[in-house]
């Protein structure tokens, strides 16, 4: 996998905003090059350099709150980007690019999925730059191709692990989607958010992947989870201290449904939401979490039922009487459905 960062972006950012201390940060995959990244910067440019080395999942990772107790007077996110360039004028985003092709893969496709006639064209941050390239050569296969408008967060045809907006509103004019990269973090996403057929185009191994059973296993763990919780009659309700997590009013609306309905509420505060840190609270029967919906979806293995948004929506809806509806499917997993109670 070759990564190009967006190094001239950053000499710019320094020649223009001129930082004494610069905070990195960026996900796994891309700590090397990173961390030469910092090199040059300190030995070029005379600026010291600090890598966050937190956990570093998505944009909403971006360090805003540990960039000011260091004192560092800029934030460089590297590999996770949107609409929005910057985040109160000190973090910004910086593009990583994959220029793996994706030819031979597409023709596998063209092939392998010809019974679909109009799809739905989607991808991560790395791969958007191949996004109209591969949409000629599909249409040029006989295909019927759409890319989701972009909006005040995200780019054109561009989703989110949390954020499926661009390619829910496709849902009723295609087949199916093609998502480009080799994620299945974010293709599971899209097959769960739109209940569409999707597939994994992944350019490295030229392999398709259906998700339809990657997403079955994960919506029947969300349910039973869910199922699991109705049963509890202490909660934990958790709010995300991560900046681009913190959802208080979301906890606060969960909290006051919960208690309408006789349950007791501990209220939580946490960055890293594991089953390790959640182990001390033996009290608390099943949580509530309004950080990464991820967490509860596909992360870890908890001993108790740790519910994210859309869950929370679902376990409310049983609670007042009503069906469990398709509580996954929407735009966004990390907006409420049923409204805020008033004051809330």
């Amino acid at each position: 996998m070759t990564i190009r960062i967006n190094e001239k972006k950053i000499v710019d950012l320094i020649s223009e905003k001129k930082p004494n201390l610069i905070l990195f940060n960026a996900p796994g995959g891309l700590i090397k090059q990173t961390m030469k990244i910092m090199q040059m910067v300190e030995k070029d440019y005379g600026i010291k350099c600090v890598y966050s080395g937190d956990t570093c999942y998505g944009i909403c990772d971006y360090s805003g709150y540990d960039a000011v107790r260091l004192g560092a007077d800029m934030v460089i996110h590297i590999g996770h980007t949107a609409v929005v360039k910057s985040v109160n004028n000190y973090v910004y985003f910086v593009e990583a690019y994959d220029d793996v092709e994706f030819d031979t893969v597409i023709e596998k496709a063209a092939g392998m999925l010809s019974m679909y006639k109009r799809i739905g064209l989607a991808t991560f941050s790395q791969h958007l730059h191949k996004l109209g390239e591969v949409r000629s050569k599909l249409e040029r296969m006989g295909f019927e191709v759409h890319i989701g408008k972009g909006n005040n967060l995200l780019q054109a045809g561009q989703v989110f692990g949390c954020d499926f907006s661009t390619v829910y509103n496709l849902k009723e004019v295609v087949d199916a989607f093609f998502f480009l990269g080799e994620s299945e973090f974010h293709a599971v996403g899209i097959a769960l958010g739109t209940n569409k057929p999707t597939y994994m185009l992944d350019p490295y191994l030229n392999e398709i992947i259906n998700m339809e059973e990657p997403a079955r296993e994960r919506m029947k763990r969300a349910i039973l989870a869910v199922y699991k919780a109705l049963d509890a009659t202490k909660f934990g309700v958790i709010t995300g201290l991560k900046e681009g997590q913190f959802m208080k009013q979301r906890s606060e609306w969960v909290r006051r449904k919960l208690e309408l309905h006789g349950k007791e509420v501990i209220q939580l505060a946490m960055r890293e939401i594991t089953p390790e840190r959640l182990a001390p609270y033996t009290e608390i029967e099943a949580f509530v979490q309004t950080a990464c919906p991820r967490i509860s979806i596909d992360g870890y293995n908890f001993d108790r039922p740790v519910l994210s948004i859309p869950q929370a929506d679902a376990l409310i809806r049983l609670l007042e009487g009503r069906d469990i509806g398709d509580f996954m499917v929407r735009p966004k997993w990390i907006e409420l459905t049923v409204g805020l109670l008033p004051g809330v």
